[in-house]
């Protein structure tokens, strides 16, 4: 499971008793193995065109894995639209999506209607050839509808396997008293002038680290700094099975000189001390999707006001996010293309979503200033979304990757491991590990 997965779960256990209150309200419900619907009716089997039963004549149910319980608003909106259409939620964590689809498969079971696929296991999904092209008949998906760098990354030979959900564009967030101690502003503007690129994102952290004694520094985790970095990179790091090998090392170097600086601390992503450092004043500086305010910050730290969010050097970055893909051969494939098509490519599917707390890829509905308009407490009266969807999104590029990507994804985190530890450990030697990692787990991965 990915960082976006974990921290929205968690999340979502402290809530769930919330959005079961408000599905029933709805006059639906969700559960792990369960059917939804604020119709109140039965399950109907089969998709037939019933021209008396509302919703463009289309009743039955769609079964949907997932591991994220659907949104109640989101909910009933479909429901409303479509009354006799019924979903069926199967809950399947994240990172168990793919051994599930290939046992299901070996196993000659049948596969769901519509699979939620998480970012990090998309490469492993879309490599097995069973997910339909929505931009082809029946669905014909209306990609203009879409952001532009949402079509390399969910489509692979032109086909257009899935449609992304949860919008995850990132930037760079950070604590406003810091900046304003060390930097003598605290304006998101100034500070985006101040680092045009990251070599001087890299000077300024060390006169910070001069000026606070070792005290402050830019970034806790080189993790972070990594994910920032790969974001951005202007190339996929694979063609076909040829390593871009430039690419990934400048990467490596550039990681490298992040360490050697002194401005980056040791600590891991997603551990206890790592969530804890978003309380103190130890760092200034943190990646952050959309999803970090509230299911990161948030919880860690209790203080109102104390973040802004700004561009970062070379522009934003996808960082998490899921999206729906249809199985080849689904049975009620145009019941989930309906589901698809409503709540991530419609704005009153954007505008349902929202209010639950899920920004889509819908692009039109970001035209509107008052959909765009949103704040969260952390980061006190900035519009942050105006940031996000407007500046940064503006900013944002994303590349395809394919199954390589996992091997390399691997190979990496040992890296990044090595390298934060050893000062020793340099570009040659991070990237011959590498090269023996990959060596190990695709040998057909060529340089």
């Amino acid at each position: 499971m990915n960082a976006a997965s974990k921290a929205k779960r968690i999340a979502w256990m402290v809530i769930v008793g919330l959005l079961t209150g408000l599905l029933a309200a709805c006059g639906g419900g969700n559960a792990e193995d369960g059917s939804s619907s604020a119709s109140g009716q039965p399950a109907s089997s089969g998709s037939g065109n019933d021209a008396g039963s509302g919703g463009d004549g289309l009743k039955g149910e769609f079964v949907l894995w997932t591991w994220e319980p659907e949104h109640p608003t989101a909910l009933a909106a479909f429901n409303k639209k479509y009354p006799n259409i019924k979903m069926k939620r199967v809950n399947v964590a994240a990172e168990d999506v793919p051994k599930k689809l290939q046992t299901t498969i070996a196993s000659g079971g049948e596969l769901p209607d519509v699979i939620r696929i998480e970012r990090g296991q998309k490469a492993k999904i879309f490599d097995m050839g069973i997910l339909e092209d929505l931009s082809g008949a029946p669905y014909n998906a209306d990609t203009s509808l879409l952001f532009d760098y949402d079509l390399p990354a969910f489509s692979v030979d032109g086909k257009l396997l899935s449609i992304p959900d949860d919008m995850s564009i990132a930037g760079l967030a950070y604590i406003k008293s810091l900046a304003k101690e060390y930097f003598g502003t605290d304006d998101p503007k100034e500070l985006e002038g101040m680092f045009a690129t990251w070599d001087d994102f890299i000077a300024k952290g060390k006169e910070v680290l001069e000026k606070s004694g070792g005290k402050v520094k830019m970034v806790p985790s080189l993790g972070d700094v990594n994910d920032i970095l790969k974001g951005q990179r202007p190339e996929s790091y694979f063609d076909g099975n040829k390593l871009n090998v430039p690419v990934l090392e400048n990467i490596v170097s550039t990681l490298v000189k992040f360490r050697d600086s002194g401005i980056v601390d040791k600590l891991d992503q997603w551990t206890p001390a790592w969530n804890a450092s978003f309380g103190t004043d130890k760092y200034m500086f943190i990646e952050s999707p959309v999803w970090m305010p509230q299911y990161v910050i948030d919880p860690n730290d209790k203080k109102d006001g104390r973040w802004a969010l700004m561009v970062p050097p070379g522009g934003g970055f996808v960082r998490g996010g899921s999206s729906h893909g249809i199985p080849k051969g689904a049975k009620h494939a145009d019941l989930a293309w309906k589901w698809i098509e409503f709540t991530s490519m419609s704005q009153e599917g954007a505008e349902a979503q929202k209010t639950d707390g899920v920004f889509t890829h819908y692009k039109k509905a970001y035209e509107n200033k008052d959909f765009t308009n949103w704040t969260w407490r952390n980061f006190g009266d900035q519009n942050i979304g105006e940031k996000y969807f407007v500046e940064i999104s503006a900013a944002t590029k994303d590349v395809p990757e394919n199954i390589n990507d996992t091997y390399l994804d691997e190979a990496m985190s040992i890296v990044l491991q090595t390298l934060s530890k050893d000062s020793s450990f340099g570009t040659e030697q991070a990237m011959d590990r590498i090269r023996k990692e990959l060596k190990a787990k695709a040998p057909n991965i060529t340089w």
